[in-house]
């Protein structure tokens, strides 16, 4: 693993963990504005997928591509028969929730971030296949950007899901050090793959996957129902806050 490579393993690592114990230090402020971080960075991640990813993901103008996205789609649906919507922001179960239960929307959780970790490391590799002479430079920042988008907000989450049943401090460390390392071990195990002769230029498939997944979460979480209550006023203009903001930051 080259040094870049190993650093944004790092990144993904330690940022997640800062977040987590941050929201277990200050819980009750990130609580109250958990949905307006939720919807803006859901609007910097689907501008992210829009400007760059996708244009990326399609440059090398294979359409085989697509059926991979699609997978993507899918497979995050199935994920969410485990986690019950956990990637959104929110859980949907009520009443007391089981030790059982807890684990399985966590394992989902887990298979989540462990496949839209897979293409960090692959990029490299990329370059040689498909002849995209920048993608394993400027191409891999924005990948991992749009990730830790995604990632930082559901690690907060995660924290106020499991304060919300009063779980113990072991158990929100624990929970919250495993969805820390599911990303970079996606990126390591991603790395391996594609190194196998039989997955030799495999990253770009392994890109659509995780975008179809995150295509699914973004798309979803925008038209969602509670758009229509008393906040949709205030959900739609802190979208497009968010949606401004990443093209002032990624694209101009």
């Amino acid at each position: 693993m080259c040094q870049k490579n190993k650093l944004m393993i790092e990144v993904l690592f330690f940022s997640v963990l800062i977040v987590g114990v941050l929201t277990e230090i200050l819980y009750k402020k990130i609580e109250k504005f958990k949905p307006v971080i939720i919807s803006f960075s859901v609007a910097l991640v689907l501008t992210l997928l829009c400007t760059h990813v996708l244009p990326e993901l399609f440059s090398s103008h294979n359409h085989e591509l697509s059926y991979y996205l699609l997978a993507g789609f899918i497979i995050q649906i199935l994920l969410e028969l485990l986690s019950k919507g956990i990637e959104h922001g929110h859980v949907h179960l009520h009443g007391e929730i089981s030790n059982k239960e807890l684990i399985i929307i966590f394992i989902g959780l887990a298979i989540h971030s462990f496949i839209e970790g897979m293409p960090i490391n692959t990029f490299e590799s990329s370059v040689h296949q498909h002849s995209i002479t920048n993608i394993d430079s400027s191409f891999s920042s924005i990948y991992l950007f749009t990730i830790l988008i995604h990632k930082l907000p559901i690690a907060a989450v995660l924290i106020i899901f499991l304060n919300s049943i009063n779980s113990s401090y072991l158990k929100k460390f624990v929970f919250l050090f495993l969805f820390a390392a599911s990303s970079p071990l996606g990126g390591i195990v991603g790395e391996l793959v594609v190194n196998i002769n039989f997955f030799k230029g495999f990253s770009l498939n392994l890109l659509a996957i995780s975008c179809g997944m995150l295509l699914h979460i973004t798309t979803l979480l925008i038209f969602e129902d509670h758009h229509n209550s008393k906040g949709k006023i205030k959900n739609i203009l802190t979208i497009l806050a968010g949606i401004i903001t990443g093209i002032l930051i990624f694209s101009i």
